[in-house]
C-alpha cells in the first residue's frame, strides 16, 4: 500500500486531461457562441435605430405602419472594409429582413419592428442560456483544480470569509 506521501500521478493526468481536452474546450465553445449571438443582437438594435431614424425623418410613425412612407433614399452602404459606395433605395416603404436560416422576407416598418422585438426576446434569452452555461463550466473547473490541488497535496491558504468584520 502507497504511504501518505504517494500521488496518483495517473489520476492525475487523467483530470488534467479533463480539465484541458473537455471543460476549457466547452468554455471556449460556449463563449464563442454567445459572441455570435451579442454580434447578432447588436444588428438587429442597429436595424431598429436605423428604422427609427427612418421613421423621425420622414415623418411616419409606428402607429400607422408607414415608416418610410415610400421615400426615395440615397446612402452609403459598407461593402467590407470599411469601404463604402453610394446607394439610392427607390422606395422605403417596406424592408427586407433576415429572419433567420438564410431566408428574406419583405415587410412593413411596423412588422419589421415587431419581429424586431421578438427576434431581440429570443437572442437575449439564449445569450442569458449561454451564460448560465459558462458559468457552471466555470464552476466545474474551479472543481476539477481543487481536486488536483488535493491529490497532489497541494497546501493552500485558507480563504478569509468576506462577510467577518
Amino acid at each position: 500500500m502507497p504511504g501518505p506521501d504517494f500521488i496518483d500521478m495517473e489520476k492525475v493526468s487523467k483530470y488534467e486531461n479533463f480539465l484541458n481536452e473537455v471543460l476549457r474546450v466547452d468554455l471556449k465553445t460556449t463563449l464563442d457562441r454567445r459572441d455570435e449571438l451579442y454580434n447578432e443582437i447588436a444588428q438587429y438594435i442597429e436595424l431598429q435605430t436605423i428604422m427609427g431614424k427612418l421613421s423621425a425623418a420622414t415623418g411616419g410613425g409606428e402607429d400607422d405602419g408607414d415608416i418610410g412612407l415610400g421615400t426615395k433614399l440615397k446612402t452609403r452602404v459598407d461593402i467590407g472594409s470599411n469601404f463604402y459606395v453610394q446607394a439610392e433605395i427607390p422606395s422605403t416603404k417596406t424592408f427586407t429582413v433576415d429572419i433567420g436560416c438564410g431566408i428574406w422576407l419583405q415587410m412593413t416598418g411596423k412588422d419589421a419592428l415587431k419581429f424586431c422585438d421578438k427576434k431581440l426576446f429570443f437572442l437575449n434569452a439564449r445569450a442569458d442560456e449561454l451564460t448560465q452555461k459558462e458559468l457552471s463550466i466555470k464552476a466545474q473547473i474551479k472543481m476539477v483544480l481543487e481536486g488536483l490541488r488535493e491529490i497532489q497535496k497541494i497546501v493552500t491558504k485558507e480563504p478569509t470569509p468576506r462577510n467577518e468584520l
